[in-house]
């Protein structure tokens, strides 16, 4: 078979079921747009299903003031749903009509890559409970196989604190999610400044996790001119990104680290339970 090839970094694979996830206002649309651009320029063929964005809108984030628009590659397909401007046909489910409007869509347009914004438009009940997830899920990795496509389908995370690293537990509703998905990466807000995003990866079945909490992406959300994207920075650890504590917040993290040693858990561990870094876990320890 052949070696899964990487479409984004490695944080998106061909052929695999990709979740980015992330809290409301933090920015998943303009990466997913970023994404989808970057490789519909290779010459795949991406198709962007928007349920969020209105045309003009849209338009606001990709031109200078409604002028000079950015150009997007030709292999870039949009698509939105209007969803006061359709009929189930009787015997039909909700879910059933959109997923055979969307392999419909797949086929006329010749789409590889299909990007779902976002997950919650995809059934007429919350994606929140396991009844309800693992259904959808298991759709799409359908589809996903049936059809030999790439999925990345956002999704929300819960409210999180400036102070904790963000884990698959926060992503909105079910786990399930993350359990049926080959990989998962999500955008966390920096503390540092209001424009500075991070990116880690949660979960990842073909490569090792590369931008893990010792190593994520660093972005400042920027707008170039007519096209509103994620300008990297390099990288960074997602502690550094996160509110620091106070003197006396990091007196009982030293104290709570070394009673979690004496517990016999390992530094990783330690580290992702008390939202900090391996090499500061390991400093502390010495």
């Amino acid at each position: 078979m052949k070696t899964p090839e990487k479409l984004y970094k490695s944080l998106v694979f061909e052929k695999e079921l990709t979740i980015l996830c992330a809290d409301t206002g933090i920015g998943k649309s303009v990466f997913a747009v970023q994404i989808a651009e970057d490789i519909a320029r290779t010459g795949r063929t991406v198709l962007y299903l928007d349920l969020e964005l209105s045309d003009k809108q849209f338009e606001g984030r990709y031109s200078d003031n409604y002028t000079n628009h950015y150009v997007f590659s030709d292999n870039l397909i949009r698509a939105d749903f209007d969803p006061d401007n359709y009929t189930v046909p009787d015997g039909v489910t909700y879910e059933d009509y959109f997923i055979e409007s969307l392999v419909g869509l797949i086929g006329d347009w010749g789409a590889t890559v299909v990007v779902i914004d976002n997950m919650t438009a995809l059934i007429s009940t919350d994606t929140d409970g396991a009844k309800n997830a693992k259904p959808l899920m298991d759709r799409l990795n359908q589809l996903k196989k049936e059809l030999g496509i790439t999925i990345l389908a956002l999704e929300h995370t819960r409210k999180t604190d400036f102070g904790r690293p963000i884990t698959l537990n926060d992503m909105q509703g079910s786990k399930m999610k993350g359990n049926f998905a080959d990989a998962v990466f999500t955008i966390g807000r920096s503390a540092k400044d209001k424009n500075l995003r991070y990116v880690k990866q949660l979960k990842c079945r073909s490569a090792e996790v590369e931008y893990d909490a010792d190593n994520v992406l660093l972005y400042e959300v920027a707008k170039d001119s007519n096209f509103l994207c994620f300008k990297p920075l390099g990288f960074s650890t997602e502690y550094e990104q996160l509110q620091q504590p106070s003197d006396d917040d990091k007196t009982t993290r030293i104290e709570r680290a070394r009673e979690l040693k004496d517990q016999g858990m390992s530094i990783r561990d330690i580290a992702a339970q008390l939202g900090l870094s391996k090499s500061t876990v390991s400093r502390i320890l010495k």
